[in-house]
């Protein structure tokens, strides 16, 4: 699965900020949390009433799943005899209904079986053909009693359910777009297999599966295999299908009360290959469809995505069959294992929480991904890792299978790198891509902020239950992980590394691994009589935490044998693991000329390094060509040449590792926000590289958004808003510089913080702005603006402009997003009454609205620029955060707790709210306990940075000096 954080204003634009800086993130703290109490309530869906039971059984609670009670059921269980056939009727609307045949062989029957789902209704249940009459359902686990149970024959478990479509992303989730088509698609992982359909939900579980769907007839089905039956439905043939494995009872009652049985089909799936639960897949609705026109040896491939897109798709079509037949051929080769897949579907849908999840033969992709107007390729390449991400887990997670969530980074962390490794192997000649070692390093920035936080945690440890395997996906399984395997690689070499998957995958396919497994065939292939892989495991994977090094040398030094000391130390105290480390050291001559040393660093506090002073080196780096994963801190000499010489280092990864260590001072508050602007401003139109442009508008986005108070916040946006102005207008008189230009077009109004540069935008709207006249102002550009100017109080007494630039905009863009933009709008406006009103639905448990149309109101209701109306609702939101939690999914109640988090430069009131929150919170709440550890890191850290604004920012001297004056 690739997470994706989409970049856009206000609340968002914080949490987009984690892919590519790390400023922001999946919150996860790995604590060893008690374990909760267990639940005693048992619903009787027959009688609606609730009923004390007395197990204290690890199916006992109703929240998730332990990994105990997953260990305990995997023992009752023999391995490779589990099969579903599930057979759903799917119907237009808000919910649908099925029927599981669960078949498998008990090794025991010591114990009751439990079967999760979190549904609406289990209307019945049968085992082994006899009616369970006392049904028991906690919300979450289904009981089936041992005394039904058979030992070395196979068990029949049949359920009848109904489900509502998920509005949250995960389960099967439901969407109607503007044209009145639905579209369904599922996200099964980590556990919401079980909000789909009922299923013993864990991934060591792997099962085989078969679906029948009854469904409109003008919607196509997609699975993880193809259909070996599709035509209108007949109810005798879908009766005599379905009862071999279903009781008369289920399949009268689904199939006999169809209405208009005339407008559906039935679809019958073949059988999948043994998989986890957590990769089965099922996507329906009226999709639009293209396939790939490949050699006759190719894997079929066919790209789905909705009606309202296919134009835009067929832009992007090729590019995507490109991408997906050379990945998965590079993959082949380098492995030396074929892809085990008949087929290779990539579907774009709406309303989704990842960027896209590997279910076998059916991928879903975030369809923000089908770009409606021209990207900078940036975002192509991002698509293109998303792609070969993807690909790359029909090797690593659906061929072969974590056995548990604590080593997701089997999965993630291998996934996240080796996509990078295959991008810079294989040559796309549809689309221009970036410069991959620099997109890489930018990736790593996540798991840098994550990693040097209180909350951080191993890459692979103990995950205790469901819950917390949630929250893991995180910065430290995806790009740390990722690092680290690209350290393993460098040390090992890429073809023993690629040969010694090869023979893991062999050994494994279709079956459970764990983390020793892997281990053990690198050791075959690592030879290194300084350190075994069990050490390098221990430190690396198996310990919290991440090391910083520093130089000390003497610039003057002149001998041949010059010493230099790397000191390292740990970048937080309570994880003092000291690491080895691969790296190289780049030396900057006078002439920028570089030379390099490799080293190995030992895992203690100093090493020494003897390097040719007699060249008269000005600067130093470590960590050159970024081979580990280490926080690079740069000794002041270094620092002052770097800053009046970046644009004599050519190499772009060079440039880029200098720009991060410079960033990571103000992000530590050894350097103000002021000082960094004042220093990109300067550099900036001597860059060459549009990697490192990118990169650093977004590194201006978070110093002025994150690490400013809101008082200066005008003053520095508006210097780098005049700046990007007059570079854009000079860009787009030169030929050759497309990329750039939409680089810097997209980014102007993110730095719109004072209404003068709000103006300008919106006479560029206007078509007014003489300068600006002959670039494009696009349907983006133009619903950036509009939201700005509904942001902007200065507006608020020209009512009429604001409704004639939003209509004019609804006039031209009949999409979903248009919709988005309308609810922003709406919310940013909104009087005291109807912030009121728009309070109670956000916070309403029963409330069924999509949880992305939400976020749109939410982000509007609590934005800085209207922070008058956001203070009285600062309190309200700690008044209210547990039971949004208690009685929202983990997805929606995530969401509420981003975007409606107070917004306030009153840091010392909120750490001390965050402070009595987090003695409250039950612990139960795992991931609420997660999110407010993490605020009170990243509220503590912003203390820091404002701090050194005010002692360092001549905004900060010049205004004090002001109100010195004026008193």
């Amino acid at each position: 699965m690739q997470i994706l954080k989409k970049l856009t204003d206000s609340k968002q634009a914080k949490i987009g900020l984690a892919v590519a800086l790390g400023l922001s993130g999946i919150f996860f703290g790995y604590h060893r949390y008690e374990k909760v109490r267990k639940s005693q309530l048992i619903v009787n869906p027959k009688s609606s009433t609730i009923n004390p039971q007395g197990s204290q059984n690890e199916f006992g609670q109703n929240r998730f799943l332990t990994q105990a009670g997953a260990l305990l059921r995997w023992g009752q269980l023999e391995e490779g005899s589990i099969s579903y056939k599930v057979d759903l009727l799917l119907k237009k609307g808000e919910s649908y209904s099925g029927l599981v045949t669960l078949e498998f062989v008990a090794k025991h029957n010591l114990n009751d079986l439990y079967v999760d789902f979190r549904g609406q209704k289990v209307v019945s249940l049968y085992v082994n053909g006899q009616k369970i009459t006392n049904l028991e359902w906690n919300g979450l686990f289904i009981r089936i009693p041992r005394e039904q149970l058979t030992t070395g024959q196979k068990n029949r478990v049949n359920i009848q359910f109904d489900q509502n479509y998920a509005k949250d992303g995960c389960g099967l989730h439901g969407f109607i777009d503007k044209d009145g088509k639905q579209y369904l698609y599922s996200q099964c992982e980590s556990y919401f297999t079980n909000r789909f359909f009922p299923c013993m939900d864990q991934p060591d579980l792997k099962a085989k599966l078969r679906f029948t769907a009854v469904c409109p007839k003008e919607w196509v089905v997609i699975s993880n295999e193809n259909a070996d039956q599709n035509g209108l439905y007949n109810e005798a043939q879908a009766f005599n299908t379905i009862k071999p494995y279903q009781p008369e009872e289920f399949v009268l009652s689904q199939l006999q009360n169809l209405e208009n049985p005339d407008q559906y089909n039935f679809w019958v799936f073949g059988e999948t290959k043994v998989l986890p639960t957590y990769l089965f897949a099922m996507v329906a609705g009226e999709y639009w469809q293209v396939k790939f026109q490949g050699e006759q040896d190719d894997v079929p491939q066919t790209i789905y995505c909705r009606e309202s897109l296919k134009d835009h798709m067929m832009v992007l079509k090729d590019f995507i069959f490109e991408v997906t037949k050379k990945s998965m051929k590079f993959y082949e080769n380098f492995f030396g294992v074929k892809y085990q897949f008949n087929k290779y579907d990539s579907v774009f849908v709406n309303e989704y929480n990842w960027g896209a999840m590997e279910n076998p033969g059916c991928v879903t992709f975030n369809d923000f991904y089908v770009f409606k107007e021209k990207k900078p390729a940036t975002s192509y390449t991002q698509f293109a890792n998303t792609i070969t991400h993807e690909m790359a887990h029909h090797w690593f997670g659906d061929f072969v299978t974590m056995k548990w969530w604590n080593d997701l980074w089997l999965n993630e962390s291998y996934a996240d790198f080796i996509s990078h490794f295959c991008l810079e192997n294989i040559q796309i000649e549809s689309i221009k891509l970036s410069n991959i070692p620099v997109m890489f390093n930018q990736r790593k920035g996540w798991g840098y902020r994550e990693d040097q936080m209180v909350t951080t945690h191993p890459i692979a440890g103990q995950v205790i239950n469901t819950e917390v395997a949630e929250n893991i996906f995180d910065g430290i399984t995806y790009s740390k992980g990722a690092s680290v395997m690209k350290q393993l690689m460098c040390i090992m070499g890429a073809e023993k590394f690629g040969e010694a998957c090869g023979a893991y995958f062999k050994e494994f396919g279709w079956k459970n691994a764990v983390l020793q497994d892997l281990i053990d065939h690198l050791q075959k292939k690592f030879n290194n009589p300084e350190f075994t892989l069990s050490q390098w495991k221990q430190q690396w994977i198996e310990t919290a935490g991440m090391n910083e090094i520093e130089p000390q040398w003497d610039q003057t030094a002149r001998s041949h044998e010059a010493k230099l000391i790397i000191y390292q130390r740990p970048a937080l105290s309570q994880y003092p693991t000291l690491r080895i480390h691969k790296i190289k050291i780049g030396l900057f001559r006078e002439d920028g000329g570089i030379d390099h040393i490799d080293t190995v660093l030992k895992a203690t506090e100093e090493n020494v390094v003897t390097y040719n002073g007699s060249k008269g080196y000005r600067a130093v780096l470590l960590n050159y060509e970024d081979q580990s994963f280490v926080k690079v801190l740069l000794d002041q000499e270094s620092t002052k040449y770097f800053s009046q010489n970046l644009q004599s280092v050519e190499d772009v990864l060079t440039r880029t590792l200098i720009y991060r260590a410079l960033f990571d001072s103000v992000r530590d508050g050894k350097i103000c926000s002021e000082e960094y602007v004042d220093f990109l401003l300067a550099q900036l139109p001597r860059e060459n590289s549009d990697e490192i442009l990118n990169s650093q508008l977004l590194y201006l986005q978070a110093a002025i958004g994150s690490m400013t108070p809101r008082r200066f916040k005008k003053n520095l946006g508006r210097k780098v808003f005049e700046f990007l102005l007059k570079q854009l207008i000079k860009v787009s008189k030169l030929q050759g510089q497309e990329n750039r230009l939409i680089l810097l077009r997209n980014n102007l109004s993110s730095f719109a913080y004072d209404n003068r540069c709000i103006n300008d935008l919106l006479s560029w709207f206007q078509g007014q702005n003489e300068e600006l006249k002959q670039i494009e102002c696009t349907k983006d550009n133009k619903w950036a603006i509009v939201k700005l100017v509904y942001a902007s109080k200065y507006y608020d007494n020209n009512v009429e402009l604001r409704q004639e630039i939003l209509q004019k905009m609804l006039q031209i863009d009949n999409s979903d997003a248009a919709t988005r933009a309308q609810l922003k709008c709406q919310a940013l406006i909104a009087n005291e009454q109807e912030r009121a009103a728009l309070w109670e639905k956000f916070i309403d448990p029963n409330n069924k609205e999509s949880t992305k149309l939400i976020a749109e109101s939410m982000g509007g209701f609590n934005n800085e620029r209207r922070y008058s109306m956001v203070e009285p609702y600062q309190d309200k939101f700690f008044e209210v955060i547990i039971q949004v939690f208690q009685t929202k999914s983990n997805d929606f109640s995530k969401t509420f707790y981003d975007y409606l988090f107070p917004i306030t430069d009153d840091l010392a009131s909120l750490c001390n709210k965050l402070e009595k929150l987090r003695v409250a919170i039950p612990q139960d709440l795992i991931t609420l306990k997660i999110q407010v550890e993490k605020s009170l890191d990243s509220v503590k850290r912003q203390v820091k940075q404002f701090e050194c604004f005010c002692s360092q920012a001549k905004l900060a001297t010049q205004q004090q000096q002001k109100e010195e004056i004026e008193e």
